[in-house]
C-alpha cells in the first residue's frame, strides 16, 4: 500500500508546484493591470507575500478532497491483496510447523535409546501385551523434555511394530477414545496425518525406526491434539492480535478449533463470524497426510481493519496539512525575499545606467521599482550587446587553450589512439602507440593500419569491427573491447583490445581507434585461473556455506559429503549442520568434527570468514588412518595377551600349588570314604559330610581355573563396572602362594567405601599382577623376613581412585626410573623390558595415569590412578 500513497502524495505534491508557476503569472497580471493604480505605490515584496498566501489556501481547500476520496479508494482496492498475504503467510508457518513435527518424530526415532531399547528383552516382553507409561513412570527410552516443540509435548508416543500393533505406550495425556482407532490410520510407511476424531484435530506422525539387518521393523508414532496452543505456537511468535487461525469443517461450515477461544468459540459455524471478521479459507496443498475434509480459517478484525484505515487518512490529512503550511509559508518567504532582491537590483541598476552607461533613470525610494525601469532596460540591453561581442573574442581565446590541453590529452594517454579515415589509412597517432609498437609516426601516417599492426589472423574480425562501428555508436558492445592480437615493429605479438569511436563530419567519417595493451593482464588472469582451480582440483572436499547453511560451493572431491548430507550445490545444509555453521560465524572461531558413514571417517574443519558471512568446510579423509589405529590396537591387544600368558607361564608352580590343595583334600575324603564303607564303620551322616567337603574342594579347583582361563584368555576388551577393591584383592589371592615362598608379608589397606570404575577386568587385574610380581622380585635383594609388600585402595576425590602398590625392595636411581616405561628396557637380567610399558598403555587406554616414586635404598611406591564415578552402579549392590 506504500507505492499507491507515496504516488498520491507526489501528484500533491506537483499540485502545488503546479500552483506556483500559475502564481507567478497571476503576479505579472496583476502587476500590468495595476500600473495605473494606486497599488502600485505598494511595495513590490508585499504583494508577493499576500498572493503567496491567498494561492496556497485556494490549493488546499480544493485538493484535500480530493485526496482523501483517492487514499481511500487505495485502501480499500490493496486491503484483500494485504489480506490475502497475511492468510498465505500465516499458512506456510502453520504447514512449516507441521514439518517440525515430522523432523522431531524422525530424529528421535533414530535416536540411540530407542534403536538399543528395540534389542533389549523389554521389547520382546511386550509381544504378549502392550507395556504402558505415564508420567509418573516413564519408560527408560524417552528422557525428560525430549519430545517437547515449542512448549508442545505429544499426548501418545506409542512403539509399533511392522505389523502396526502397539507394543508401548507413553501416555501424558489420556485420549477420550481408544488408541486402536489412531493406528488404523498407520499404512506401514513413514507419514504424517492430519485428522479428526469426534470433533478434535489430531496429528498423527509415523516414523521408521532404524534396526539391525535381521529383525522386523518398528514404528514410533507421536500423537499430538491441535488445540488453541498448538496453533498459536505453530504462528512462531510473529501472530497479530487482531487475527485469529481456525480450522474448519469443510463439510458442516464449521469451526473445530480456534487460535483464540475466548474470541472465536469453537464448534460454531463460519457464517456467524463473517460479520466481524473478514474470512479466508485455504485447502493445505503440497501437504500429503492432511485430511481433505479440513480447511486453514484466517479471521481479521473488521474493525482492527477499519480502525487503521481511519489512522491512515487521519495521519495522511495532518501531513498535507502540514506540508501546505510549510509551502505556503517558505514560498511566501521566498517570494518575498525574491521581490526584495529585484527591488534592491533595479534600485542599482538605475544607479548603474546613470553613472556607468550615462543612461538617466529616475531613482524611487519607495514603491514598485518594476513598473519603472521597463522603457529603461531596452537601452541597457543595447549596452550588453557590445559587452557579448568582447565575451566572444575572450570564449576563443579560451578554445584555443582547450585545443593545446586536448593535444597534450590525447600524446600522453595510457592506450595507444590512432585516427582513420573511411578507407581505413592512418591520419594521426598519439605518442603512446608509437612507444608501445615501434614503429616511425612517419611509416604509419597514410598507411593501412591492418596491414602494418594487426595479426593477419585479426584482419577480418578488424575490418568487420570498423564497418560495424561506422554505423552505429561508440557505446555499442560491437565497438568496444574487442580482443585482438597485435604486431610490433620488433614481429613480437601482443594482446590487445580495441575500441572504435566513429566521428561524423560534414564532409567524411573518420575513426578514433583505441588500443590497450592487455598482455600483462591476460597472464595474470591465467595465473588467476589457475589459482581459481585450486580448490576444483582438489582431492579432499572443499565446500562454502553461507549463514543460512546454503551451500554455495563444492568442488568434486565433496560429493561423498553431499550424498551424506542429501543434498546438492544451492541447497541448504540438514537442521543440524546449519545450527553449527551459524556458530561457528557468531563465535568466529575454527571448529573440528569427525563423521563416520559408508565405512569412511572424515574430518571436517569449520573455518568462518565474518566478514563476509560465509564458512569454508574443508574435509579429510581419515579412513585408511582408522584402519590403522584399529590394526594398531589388535596388535596391542595381542601382545597383552602374550604378556598375560607369559605371566602366567611364570607362575605356573604357584597355580600347580594352589590347584594341588583342593585335589589333595579331594582324594583324602574320598579315600576315607572308601574305607568307611568297605569297613562299615560309620554312619550314613558322616558319609554326607565328606561327600560334601569333596563337592567344596571340586568347587574351589573350579573357581581356580575359571580365573586362568579369564587371565589368559584371548577376548576383545570388554569395559563393565567394578569395584577396585575386589581386583586388588583378587590380585592378592593369585600371588598368595609366590609371596609365601619368597616369606614375603602382604598387608591390604582397602577401602572402607566402595570404588566403582568402568575398566577391561582382566587388563586392569593383568596391571596389578605384573606390578606386584615385580615387587616380589625387586624385594629378593632383601633379608628374609624383613620383605614387605602393601596393597592400599583410596578415593581421591570424586572423579578418581587410586590402588597403590608400596614395597621395601632396594629401590631404584632416579635415571633408572626416567626410562622405566620405555619399551625394551628391564633391571632383570631375564626381561624382556615390555611388561611395564604395556601397563602404561592400558592404563593411559582407560584414561587413567601410571606413575613411580623410588630412590635408591627406600623401595619403590606405583601409583594407579583411574577414573571413577560416584553415580556408577556396582553389579549386585
Amino acid at each position: 500500500m506504500v507505492g499507491p500513497l507515496m504516488a498520491t502524495c507526489t501528484g500533491f505534491y506537483s499540485h502545488i508546484a503546479g500552483s506556483i508557476i500559475g502564481v507567478f503569472q497571476v503576479m505579472r497580471g496583476i502587476t500590468t493591470s495595476l500600473q495605473q493604480s494606486w497599488l502600485a505605490r505598494i511595495p513590490l515584496p508585499w504583494i508577493s507575500v499576500v498572493v503567496g498566501l491567498l494561492c496556497g489556501l485556494v490549493t488546499w481547500l480544493f485538493l484535500d478532497p480530493i485526496l482523501n476520496q483517492r487514499l481511500e479508494k487505495i485502501f480499500q482496492d490493496n486491503l484483500a491483496s494485504r489480506l490475502e498475504v497475511r492468510s498465505i503467510e500465516a499458512r506456510h508457518r502453520f504447514e512449516s510447523f507441521l514439518r517440525e513435527w515430522s523432523s522431531l518424530g524422525h530424529r528421535f526415532a533414530q535416536h540411540w535409546q530407542v534403536v538399543d531399547h528395540l534389542s533389549s528383552s523389554a521389547w520382546e516382553d511386550s509381544l504378549e501385551s502392550p507395556i504402558r507409561y505415564n508420567r509418573r513412570r516413564p519408560p527408560a527410552w524417552i528422557e525428560s523434555g525430549q519430545l517437547i516443540l515449542s512448549s508442545i509435548e505429544p499426548d501418545q508416543v506409542v512403539l509399533l511394530d511392522s505389523d502396526g500393533g502397539p507394543r508401548e505406550i507413553f501416555q501424558s495425556e489420556a485420549l477420550p477414545f481408544p488408541l486402536e482407532r489412531l493406528t488404523d490410520f498407520f499404512s506401514g510407511r513413514e507419514e504424517v496425518v492430519m485428522t479428526t476424531i469426534q470433533r478434535k484435530p489430531y496429528l498423527l506422525v509415523w516414523s521408521g525406526i532404524r534396526r539391525t539387518e535381521g529383525f522386523d521393523p518398528a514404528f514410533l508414532m507421536l500423537v499430538v491434539e491441535i488445540d488453541d496452543h498448538f496453533l498459536d505456537e505453530s504462528q512462531q511468535a510473529v501472530g497479530d492480535p487482531d487475527t485469529v487461525i481456525a480450522l474448519l469443517d469443510s463439510e458442516n461450515q464449521e469451526l473445530i478449533v480456534s487460535s483464540n477461544r475466548k474470541s472465536v468459540f469453537t464448534t460454531s459455524p463460519l457464517g456467524i463470524w463473517k460479520e466481524a471478521y473478514l474470512v479466508t479459507s485455504q485447502a493445505l496443498v503440497g501437504y500429503q497426510g492432511v485430511d481433505q475434509n479440513l480447511l486453514f480459517t484466517t479471521l481479521i478484525s473488521r474493525e482492527a481493519t477499519m480502525r487503521t484505515m481511519q489512522n491512515i487518512l487521519s495521519l495522511a490529512q495532518q501531513d498535507r496539512f502540514i506540508a501546505a503550511l510549510v509551502f505556503m509559508a517558505a514560498f511566501s518567504l521566498v517570494f518575498f525575499l525574491i521581490s526584495t532582491k529585484i527591488s534592491h537590483v533595479l534600485q542599482r541598476i538605475s544607479r548603474f545606467g546613470q553613472q556607468a552607461l550615462g543612461i538617466e533613470q529616475p531613482v524611487v525610494k519607495r514603491g514598485n521599482q518594476l513598473l519603472l525601469l521597463e522603457s529603461w532596460i531596452k537601452a541597457f540591453f543595447r549596452q550588453v550587446i557590445v559587452a557579448r561581442d568582447k565575451l566572444r573574442l575572450q570564449q576563443e581565446e579560451r578554445l584555443k587553450e582547450s585545443e593545446v590541453f586536448k593535444s597534450a590529452l590525447f600524446d600522453n594517454s595510457m592506450d595507444a589512439i590512432i585516427t582513420l579515415d573511411e578507407q581505413g589509412q592512418v591520419i594521426e597517432v598519439n605518442g603512446t602507440a608509437v612507444r608501445t609498437f615501434g614503429f616511425d609516426r612517419e611509416k604509419l601516417l597514410g598507411g593501412l593500419f591492418d596491414k602494418i599492426a594487426i595479426h593477419p589472423d585479426y584482419w577480418a574480425k578488424y575490418r568487420h569491427m570498423l564497418s560495424s562501428c561506422a554505423r552505429k555508436s561508440g557505446s555499442n558492445l560491437e565497438c568496444r573491447a574487442q580482443s585482438m592480437v597485435a604486431v610490433t615493429g620488433h614481429g613480437e605479438e601482443r594482446a590487445i583490445e580495441c575500441s572504435v569511436i566513429s566521428i561524423h563530419l560534414s564532409q567524411q567519417t573518420v575513426f578514433n581507434v583505441y588500443l590497450r595493451d592487455v598482455t600483462g593482464r591476460k597472464q595474470a588472469e591465467r595465473e588467476i585461473a589457475s589459482l581459481a582451480k585450486l580448490a576444483s582440483e582438489n582431492p579432499s572436499p572443499v565446500l562454502r556455506a553461507n549463514k543460512r547453511g546454503v551451500i554455495v560451493y563444492a568442488n568434486t572431491a565433496s560429493k561423498p559429503l553431499l550424498d551424506y548430507w542429501g543434498c546438492e550445490r544451492g541447497q541448504t545444509l540438514p537442521r543440524y549442520w546449519q545450527n553449527l555453521v551459524n556458530r561457528s560465524l557468531t563465535a568466529g572461531e575454527t571448529e573440528e568434527f569427525e563423521i563416520s558413514f559408508d565405512g569412511q571417517v572424515f574430518s571436517l574443519q569449520l573455518a568462518p570468514i565474518q566478514e563476509l558471512d560465509y564458512v569454508n568446510l574443508y574435509a579429510r579423509d581419515f579412513t585408511q588412518m582408522r584402519n590403522a589405529e584399529m590394526q594398531s590396537r589388535q596388535h596391542q591387544s595381542e601382545l597383552v595377551h602374550v604378556c598375560r600368558v607369559s605371566t602366567m607361564g611364570e607362575m605356573s608352580t604357584g597355580l600347580a600349588h594352589e590347584l594341588n590343595q583342593p585335589l589333595s583334600a579331594i582324594i583324602n575324603f574320598a579315600s576315607g570314604c572308601v574305607r568307611r564303607i568297605q569297613s562299615g564303620v560309620g554312619g550314613e551322616a558322616e558319609l554326607v559330610d565328606a561327600m560334601a567337603q569333596i563337592t567344596v574342594q571340586a568347587e574351589r579347583a573350579g573357581e581356580i581355573i575359571k580365573r586362568l582361563r579369564a587371565l589368559v584368555g584371548k577376548r576383545p576388551q570388554e569395559h563393565e563396572v567394578v569395584n577396585l577393591n575386589h581386583m586388588v584383592l583378587e590380585v592378592a589371592s593369585f600371588i598368595e602362594y609366590e609371596a609365601n615362598r619368597h616369606r614375603v608379608e602382604v598387608t591390604l589397606e582397602l577401602s572402607k567405601e566402595s570404588l566403582p570404575v568402568k575398566v577391561d577386568l582382566v587388563q586392569i587385574e593383568q596391571v596389578l599382577l605384573n606390578l606386584v610380581r615385580n615387587a616380589i622380585d625387586a624385594m629378593k635383594m632383601v633379608t628374609s623376613g624383613d620383605r614387605k609388600l602393601l596393597l592400599k585402595t583410596r578415593r581421591l576425590d570424586d572423579s578418581r581412585a587410586e590402588a597403590i602398590v608400596l614395597d621395601n625392595g632396594p629401590g631404584m636411581a632416579r635415571d633408572t626410573a626416567e626410562h622405566l616405561f620405555d619399551a625394551f628396557f628391564s633391571t632383570k637380567e631375564t626381561g624382556m623390558g615390555m611388561g611395564l610399558p604395556i601397563s602404561k598403555k592400558i592404563i593411559e587406554a582407560h584414561y587413567g595415569e601410571l606413575s613411580v616414586e623410588t630412590s635408591v635404598g627406600e623401595g619403590a611406591i606405583f601409583h594407579v590412578v583411574l577414573p571413577t564415578d560416584p553415580a556408577l552402579d556396582l553389579p549386585g549392590f
